[in-house]
């Protein structure tokens, strides 16, 4: 695999997190390291990083203090 690649993939932890648990992206990465952006969205999809996942669970915390604070005024 690429140098460049791996140490990309080895400064982030959830990405390595991702590589380790579908290893058929070393061979894939291996053998044709243009699909390396592929990947990217492949694991930040799984691992729910992307910027919609994001707004969702931001979306979900502010749910969560409005119901507690509407629990607090009672």
């Amino acid at each position: 695999m690429n140098k460049s690649i791996m140490s990309e993939i080895y400064k982030n932890n959830e990405m390595l997190f991702y590589l380790r648990t579908h290893p058929e992206w070393y061979k894939t990465l291996h053998r044709h390291p243009d699909v390396y952006k592929e990947y990217l969205k492949n694991a930040k999809e799984e691992l729910k990083l992307t910027f919609n996942h994001k707004i969702d669970r931001f979306k979900n915390q502010v749910q969560l203090l409005s119901l507690i604070n509407e629990y607090m005024k009672r």
